[in-house]
Formats: structure tokens, C-alpha cells, sequence
């Protein structure tokens, strides 16, 4: 990965530091993933993308999608993985790397893992169903335990996070709407 955000900071003519105020990411961090020094977290990856303008969908890896070659189809199995430093926690995208601002993903967390300290916001919506174990899902700063067959909705740009506390694995099936519309620092402003 760290190969192509650098092919992409650069085909944008984006120094490190012009990716790391659109993004709000240091400096560090960007160069260390650039080198491939480090896993980045779900929220940075969606703070990178944000800032590049590209969907989230853009750092699964492409080489384990193994489509109908024409962006419509992803067999059971071949759908680009992305692992996240949230220890426990892997995603499997379910809808060609072809569609922009809609992910469909299975998300798999190990019991005890969690989105990370702290909660965290981005534009879009998250939606999805619990299709195995439980989820904690704290969403504004409501918590809600979510049982096998149990649905969840929200506007992402309300601070949340999640957590698995189960004893078994849980499968969400999630989805994720976002824009790929770069923020730049002077939107912010005004």
C-alpha cells in the first residue's frame, strides 16, 4: 500500500506536508506508511482518502479481488481484503473496487477487539446486520449491544466506534456510503 499512496500524493503533485494538513495526519505517520513501516487505522485511511479524493475502497488490496473483469461481480471468497491496526478486526469487500462511494464489506472481529480508543466521525452514512456473534456499537454516545440478526443505521458524521466483547468472532455485514470529494483546508474555513 505504501507504494501506491505515495504514486498517489505524487500524481496529485502533493508534498508530504499538503497530504498531512488536507488530511489532518502527521507527517510521520504519511512517510512512515509510504514506506511501508506501519499498518494505518480505518480512521486514517478514511482521512487520507477524504483529503486525496479518493473512496475508501481505493487501499483494498487489489490483488485478492478476483472479479468478472468488468466491476459488476465479486466471487464468494476473492473480495479485496484490507487489515486494519485495530487488532482482531479484517474487512473483506463484497462490491467491485470499481464503485465509488458505496463499500459493502464483511467486517470479522475476534472477540475482545474494538475500532479503536476513542470515537471517530467521516461523511456518509454506515449501515449493516450482525450476521454472527455481537457488536457494541456506540453511536453519539449511545451504546447499543447488537445480537445475531440485528440491523444498525447511522449518519457517520456522528462520533462512533464499536467493539466486539463477545467470547465468539463476529461477522457484520457493513456498509458504508462516503464522498470522494477531497476537504480542503480552505472548505473548513468557510
Amino acid at each position: 500500500m505504501g507504494f501506491k499512496l505515495r504514486d498517489l500524493r505524487r500524481s496529485q503533485a502533493l508534498s508530504l506536508q499538503d497530504l498531512s494538513r488536507r488530511a489532518d495526519v502527521s507527517v510521520g505517520t504519511l512517510s512512515q506508511l509510504e514506506r511501508g513501516l506501519s499498518r494505518p487505522s480505518l480512521r486514517t485511511l478514511q482521512k487520507i482518502g477524504a483529503a486525496a479524493g479518493v473512496p475508501l475502497s481505493w487501499f483494498f488490496d487489489e490483488t485478492s479481488e478476483k472479479n468478472e473483469g468488468d466491476g459488476v461481480v465479486v466471487r464468494k471468497g476473492q473480495g479485496a481484503k484490507l487489515n486494519v491496526t485495530a487488532g482482531g478486526i479484517s474487512k473483506t469487500l463484497l462490491t467491485p473496487l470499481s464503485v465509488n462511494g458505496l463499500q459493502l464489506m464483511m467486517v470479522t472481529m475476534e472477540p475482545n477487539s474494538a475500532s479503536g480508543h476513542g470515537s471517530y466521525t467521516h461523511e456518509g452514512h454506515d449501515a449493516g446486520v450482525v450476521v454472527a456473534g455481537s457488536l457494541n456499537l456506540e453511536v453519539d454516545g449511545r451504546v447499543y449491544v447488537l445480537a445475531t440478526g440485528d440491523s444498525f443505521g447511522f449518519d457517520s458524521s456522528l462520533p462512533h466506534q464499536f467493539e466486539n466483547r463477545g467470547n465468539t468472532q463476529a461477522q457484520i455485514l457493513w456498509v458504508n456510503t462516503q464522498s470522494t470529494a477531497p476537504k480542503l483546508a480552505s472548505d473548513a474555513d468557510g
